[in-house]
Order: structure tokens, then C-alpha cells, then sequence
């Protein structure tokens, strides 16, 4: 599938020297940035997954995620908060 995109010069400019760089297509380079920035800024780390496991195990924990569901809740404006 294909899309288009536009970016400043400058940016392009970069991409361009660090694809050439690494020997690949600029192509590839902005896939792989996009993968990678993807994984990072929605994957949730395994130590907060196992953290909110821990935290539910107990009543305090428990108490403690309601609390803090309700203050993100409190500083949405569009969304209701995510599932803890």
C-alpha cells in the first residue's frame, strides 16, 4: 500500500545521508523509523505490565489503580481512560 507524505526538506535531506549511511532505501529507513517509534511509544514495558499485576492482588493495589483510573479519567477531555 502506498501513502504520501510531506516533509520538510531539511528532514528529507537527513533521512537521505542516514539511509545512505546504512546502506539501505530511504524506503526502508522510514519503515523501519516508523516500526521502531511504533513499538516504543505503545508498548507498555513488562515490568509496568507486571507491576499492575502485582498491584491488583491486593486491596490496596486495587484501591490505589481505581485512584489513579480516576485522575487520568479527571485529565481526559475526548477519551475515557485506558483499561489498567
Amino acid at each position: 500500500m502506498s501513502a504520501t507524505v510531506h516533509l520538510p526538506a531539511d528532514l528529507l535531506a537527513s533521512i537521505d545521508r542516514q539511509a545512505r549511511a546504512l546502506a539501505m532505501s530511504r524506503n526502508r529507513y522510514i519503515i523501519r523509523a516508523l516500526e521502531r517509534s511504533l513499538a516504543s511509544e505503545t508498548a507498555w514495558s513488562t515490568e509496568f505490565v507486571e507491576e499492575l499485576a502485582a498491584a491488583r492482588a491486593d486491596v490496596e493495589g486495587r484501591r490505589a489503580l481505581e485512584e489513579l483510573r480516576g485522575v487520568v479519567a479527571a485529565g481526559r477531555t475526548r477519551k475515557g481512560p485506558p483499561a489498567l
